[in-house]
């Protein structure tokens, strides 16, 4: 009797268990707009959705335990493998010597370096976007390093257009397959961005309808942050937001905290960002990093990345624009 009320807890154990993965799978298909194209597909995005959470529980569960420094949770990518979620990172990294045709930046003589700063709180940075399923890191990471330097110019933020990126710069770049961060402040010193408004986003690779009547700006320059995490530091505390790659390998489930994954490779970069900050928490110094992956993702939008150490390569390929 006691062993068959054993196996009847556990049944039920199971089929609660089955039930509550099903509603959540329902709930995060409404949520993300979420739809398969025949039941097959439907069965086998539910089996990953429901690896994914239980790695959530997994890792939340450490985290609970101080083991580690950050948290995980259901969002839009919930549903595929960590493979599948690499495939989709769209940053190319440019091999050295870089391009740049300023030189590499130096901390200004007699400039107090602030100990935290937050450039939204400036007015510097443009609310989060989506780049949806398109490889388009790297033309929002340019977009808002160069929306930041627009607003410390002239005062105004305007948000400008990846969409033009996507299109009008083919001779280098592959579109929603991927691009570069430094080589498109080359296009950018010559053609220009429009806004947001006049060439908005897509998220698919089309044809170039540039017009150079309704550029926003030109940059004059851009300069580049070379292996050294201090010196970026001194950079967004002095200038304005960065652009910058890093590997996200690791980011696909993240929900908020201070990253820290000793096993993220700095060396394989494969998504750009835009770093528009830095400060710390209890004692914990991070920098605050700007995706494209919109608001539900992480800190709305949002990530912190622990300073000092590397995280993830984000020393490795640092670049921002100057207008004069």
């Amino acid at each position: 009797m006691i062993r068959f009320l054993l196996v009847s807890l556990l049944v039920v154990a199971a089929t609660s268990s089955a039930l509550d993965h099903a509603s959540e799978f329902y709930a995060f298909k409404l949520k993300h707009g979420k739809t398969y194209k025949n039941q097959v597909e439907e069965t086998k995005r539910f089996n990953i959705f429901k690896s994914n959470i239980e790695k959530i529980a997994s890792h939340n569960a450490r985290y609970e335990q101080g083991l580690a420094t950050y948290t995980l949770g259901i969002n839009q990518f919930a549903d595929m493998t960590a493979e599948e979620f690499s495939t989709m990172l769209g940053y190319q990294s440019a091999n050295k010597p870089k391009l740049n045709i300023t030189g590499t930046f130096k901390k200004p003589e007699g400039v107090e370096i602030p100990d935290s700063i937050d450039w939204r709180e400036q007015n510097r940075v443009t609310a989060i976007k989506n780049q949806g399923s398109c490889g388009s890191c790297w033309a929002f990471s340019i977009t808002g390093s160069t929306e930041g330097a627009y607003a410390r110019k002239t005062g105004n933020l305007v948000s400008l257009s990846e969409q033009q990126l996507i299109d009008c710069t083919t001779d280098f770049n592959s579109g929603c397959a991927g691009g570069y961060l430094e080589k498109n402040f080359v296009y950018v010193t010559s053609d220009g961005l429009q806004s947001e408004s006049s060439y908005p986003y897509e998220g698919v690779d089309n044809s170039c309808k540039y017009d150079a009547s309704k550029v926003v700006t030109r940059v004059s320059s851009y300069v580049t942050i070379f292996y050294d995490e201090q010196e970026l530091r001194n950079a967004v505390g002095t200038v304005g937001p960065v652009s910058v790659g890093i590997n996200a390998g690791f980011l696909q489930l993240y929900s908020g905290g201070i990253f820290h994954e000793e096993l993220c490779n700095p060396m394989h970069l494969n998504h750009a960002v835009l770093v528009v900050g830095y400060g710390s928490e209890n004692g914990e110094e991070y920098w605050i990093v700007k995706n494209s992956w919109g608001t539900s993702w992480g800190e709305e939008g949002y990530f912190r990345f622990k300073f000092g150490v590397d995280e993830c390569g984000i020393n490795t390929d640092n670049v921002y624009p100057i207008i004069d």
